[in-house]
């Protein structure tokens, strides 16, 4: 790994608000580059309440001295994770708001939208949901009538996967993955295409593990693949075909039904009891990718079911090694090259943010950031790094002056050199 500091410059007005745009997996730039969508919210210290109101807006100006925040609308549908899911329709800001459904979690550029039940997010995944909303099934582990939804032009919605079914869908024989274990899905993405996307499925074992299975569908949810099982976290599509994903087997602790061995048990008892030591320490990337063998891995859309089922490929193995947001960069004159990343704050409260050239198979860390111990946890401030169109920027949130903000990383001189 080369240590290479790339020019950073803030972004979002000093005006006394907290800036940030959300997760990784969308683009804040405007399409000809000259605005940054945000939100911004008058705290920053706690979870949103169900009238906690977030301005949404563009701002203007950005690479100047002088950025002004245009306010476009306002809602009440948000977290710190993924804001209000504010994104580009062609030229058009759109966001979610309670007062005019479908609430959108995700949508392709050409036009195919889908969304899940925010409510069960608020209930199980807090930072993923939205306060206001309560889960209908809150007495069922896995309903029939929740998961993932496609989402008609006229706005109606058609529930193509429910959790009952996931849970029903197993590698090992069993009948039921998490059975009374209750269980969300999360982290919808679509292919480049457009075709097919991919998800979570999850649910905390009862040793307290957060178990994750991801999965592939084509649009009508008739095409489901299980491709991967155990510990998953981010990920993006390399192209149609394959994912790259932080992940891993961890046989160390056990599967989520199996019985355990004498060894699996006293890991899991380890793992659990050394948890806030973990976190206390900024989370060392040698206990989960040397002890535990988290990595980065190249998973296929193919079904770990079928017999001819590839198994996963080692990605920048001993290089990247800590969990992180990964994005490969769509515009630029070599599509697919570079792959953006970051990682949580070591012991000194900095965060990382890396590139990988996948030509070259070498990495860069073009940057760590400071950010205050406050605001780790379920209010954390993650980078969540986003490229801009032509990979010559790099969009990120961070508090590294105390305040939520959004900053522009200048990586001209890797990604064009």
């Amino acid at each position: 790994m080369i240590r290479k500091p790339c020019p950073v410059r803030k972004v979002s007005p000093d005006d006394g608000w907290h800036y940030w745009f959300g997760y990784y997996d969308k683009c804040p730039w405007s399409p000809d580059g000259t605005k940054l969508l945000a939100h911004r919210a008058r705290f920053c210290d706690r979870f949103p309440r169900p009238d906690d109101v977030a301005e949404v807006g563009f701002i203007d100006a950005w690479n100047s001295d002088r950025p002004k925040f245009v306010k476009l609308g306002q809602t009440t549908a948000w977290n710190w994770q993924q804001g209000a899911m504010l994104r580009w329709r062609a030229d058009e800001a759109v966001w979610n708001r309670h007062e005019h459904p479908p609430l959108v979690y995700a949508e392709h550029a050409g036009g195919a939208r889908l969304t899940l039940g925010f409510g069960r997010l608020s209930r199980l995944r807090p930072e993923y949901g939205y306060p206001a909303l309560d889960d209908p099934n809150a007495s069922d582990p896995s309903p029939a009538s929740d998961g993932i939804f496609r989402i008609h032009d006229d706005d109606s919605l058609e529930l193509i996967l429910s959790i009952d079914q996931l849970d029903r869908t197993t590698s090992d024989g069993s009948e039921r993955a998490g059975g009374h274990l209750h269980q969300h899905v999360n982290h919808i993405m679509f292919n480049p295409s457009g075709t097919r996307f991919c998800f979570m499925h999850r649910f905390e074992r009862e040793d307290g593990i957060l178990h994750s299975r991801l999965f592939t569908s084509d649009l009508e949810g008739r095409d489901v693949r299980l491709l991967f099982e155990g510990m998953c976290s981010h990920y993006d599509w390399r192209d149609d075909q394959k994912i790259l994903a932080w992940a891993g087997k961890r046989r160390l602790l056990g599967s989520a039904g199996a019985k355990k061995t004498p060894t699996q048990r006293i890991m899991t008892m380890a793992r659990r009891g050394l948890k806030p030591v973990y976190y206390a320490l900024g989370k060392p990337r040698i206990l989960m990718n040397k002890i535990v063998k988290d990595s980065y891995l190249l998973i296929s859309d193919v079904d770990v079911r079928a017999p001819d089922a590839p198994s996963p490929a080692a990605f920048a193995r001993g290089e990247l090694t800590c969990d992180g947001h990964c994005t490969y960069n769509r515009g630029g004159t070599e599509p697919g090259r570079w792959v953006l990343t970051d990682g949580y704050p070591d012991l000194k409260s900095r965060q990382p943010l890396f590139l990988w050239d996948c030509v070259k198979g070498q990495g860069y860390e073009i940057g760590r950031y400071p950010t205050p111990r406050e605001l780790d946890g379920p209010i954390r401030v993650d980078l969540h790094p986003r490229f801009n169109h032509d990979a010559t920027q790099v969009c990120i949130d961070s508090a590294m002056d105390g305040k939520r903000g959004m900053y522009v990383v200048d990586v001209r001189a890797i990604t064009s050199g």
